[in-house]
C-alpha cells in the first residue's frame, strides 16, 4: 500500500516552530545587549576629553607588587561576562535583564563620579620585562585604556554584577560547582586591577562599597509594581480664577 509522504508546509521553520516572528516574541530582550555599545562609547569620549585634576593612590598600593602574569585574569573577565550573559538570555528573561541592568547601572553610576571628580591613578610602571604577560600588559592594556577614571573600578563592579546575577540566577543557583568557580574568578579578577596596577585598591574599595546598593536597586526594588503605580495615578488638574 502506497503511504503518502507528509510535506511541511510553505513558511514554517523546522528549527523553530513558530518562525522567526516566534523568535523575536521570545528573546526580544536580547535588545539589551546594545547598551553596551552606547556607555562604551560614553566611556571613550571621557577617555579623551576628561583632563585629571586629581591623582588617587594610597600607601598600601606600594605594597601590592607589580605581577603581569594577573593580566590573565583581568582579560578573562571579558569573555566570563559574555558567556554568562549569553546563557541568562536564553535560559530566563528576568534573570538576564536583572543582571544586564546592574551592569549598565553600575557603569553608568561610576561614569558619573568620572565626570564630577575628574582623576586618575600614578601607579603604572615602566616595564622593562619581555615575557608574554609583560607584554600583553604594556602593549594591550595600557596602550589602549589610559590611567585615567579609575575611581570605582568598572571592572570589579561588573565582575561583581555578573557573580551576583549567576548566584541568584535560575540556571546557576543551585549549581555549587559554578558558584565556587564564579567566586574565585571574582576575587582573581578584583585583584588583578591591583597587581597590574591598573587600578588603586581605593577604586576596588569603592566599587566594592557601590555594589551592594546597587544590588538593593535593582534586585529588590519591584519596578514593575512602581511603573504600575505611577500609570494608576493621575495629573490633580489646577484652576485659575482671576479676581
Amino acid at each position: 500500500m502506497k503511504q503518502n509522504k507528509i510535506i511541511p508546509a510553505r513558511g514554517k521553520r523546522l528549527f523553530y516552530p513558530d518562525g522567526f516572528r516566534g523568535l523575536v516574541r521570545q528573546y526580544w530582550h536580547s535588545v539589551f545587549f546594545l547598551g553596551f555599545l552606547v556607555l562604551f562609547i560614553q566611556f571613550s569620549l571621557l577617555e579623551k576629553y576628561i583632563v585629571p585634576q586629581y591623582w588617587i593612590s594610597c600607601p598600601v598600593d606600594q605594597v601590592i607588587p607589580f605581577v603581569p602574569a594577573f593580566v590573565v585574569p583581568y582579560v578573562l573577565w571579558f569573555p566570563l561576562i559574555a558567556v554568562v550573559l549569553v546563557l541568562l538570555c536564553f535560559s530566563d528573561r528576568g534573570d538576564f535583564i536583572r543582571t544586564i541592568m546592574l551592569i549598565y547601572v553600575g557603569m553608568a553610576a561610576a561614569m558619573v563620579a568620572y565626570i564630577m571628580f575628574p582623576h586618575g591613578q600614578p601607579l603604572r610602571p615602566i616595564i622593562t620585562g619581555n615575557d608574554f604577560f609583560s607584554r600583553v600588559v604594556r602593549f594591550s592594556i595600557y596602550a589602549t585604556d589610559t590611567n585615567t577614571n579609575c575611581c570605582p573600578s568598572i571592572h570589579v563592579l561588573n565582575q561583581m554584577a555578573i557573580h551576583i546575577g549567576l548566584c541568584k540566577s535560575k540556571l546557576f543557583g543551585k549549581r555549587r560547582g559554578w558558584k565556587t568557580f564564579s567566586f574565585i574568578m571574582t576575587v582573581l579578577i578584583c585583584a588583578s586591577t591591583c597587581f597590574i596596577k591598573q587600578h588603586s585598591i581605593l577604586d576596588v574599595a569603592a566599587a566594592l562599597m557601590l555594589e551592594p546598593a546597587l544590588y538593593l536597586l535593582v534586585f529588590k526594588v519591584d519596578w514593575i509594581r512602581f511603573v504600575a503605580l505611577l500609570r494608576r495615578v493621575k495629573p490633580v488638574a489646577t484652576s485659575f480664577q482671576e479676581n
